[in-house]
């Protein structure tokens, strides 16, 4: 079973306009609740623990035990794609 648990901080939606950081932020969380959504679903007979931290412009991906054989995959789908 996968638990992830997403400590990342984004912007709040702006009240009038666009604003381009706010715009980003949006981006950034959405994509990661849709990558977050995939990596629940895979299969694994291990317990492994995933924590997202940091801001929406540079997050970490920490995977609790390291040597799984999926941790690989998932900080690879996790990872930010700048």
């Amino acid at each position: 079973m996968i638990t992830v648990t997403n400590k990342v901080i984004f912007l709040p939606k702006s009240g009038g306009g666009i604003n381009k950081e706010n715009q980003l932020s949006a981006n950034v969380q959405g994509t990661l609740k849709k990558m977050i959504v995939k990596v629940k679903k895979l299969k694994t007979d291990q317990d492994i623990k995933v924590l997202l931290t940091g801001g929406y412009k540079d997050y970490t991906v920490e995977v609790t035990p390291k040597d799984a054989k999926i941790a690989s995959k998932i900080i690879g789908m996790l990872k930010s794609k700048k």
